[in-house]
């Protein structure tokens, strides 16, 4: 990986953050049926648990690499 794909990437995680943390925030339901469904505590008195933000963080960084790999993929083609 060259190091403008690396900076690339670390700026597009950075920029992931707060949107991980809006989303988080905006699927509040999904957490409160995975909650009551899995038994798993996923809401608390001061909002979605950490690891709530963690899991929508990640599959926003997975969406970003396979979308990465598609697009370069297509440019090789």
């Amino acid at each position: 990986m060259q190091l403008r794909d690396a900076i690339r990437l670390l700026v597009w995680a950075m920029l992931c953050a707060p949107i991980a943390i809006a989303i988080t925030v905006l699927v509040w339901p999904f957490w409160g049926w995975f909650e009551s469904t899995s038994g798993v505590e996923a809401l608390g008195h001061s909002g979605p648990a950490s690891w709530c933000y963690l899991t929508t963080y990640a599959v926003l960084i997975g969406l970003l690499l396979t979308l990465r790999r598609r697009s370069a993929r297509r440019a090789t083609s």
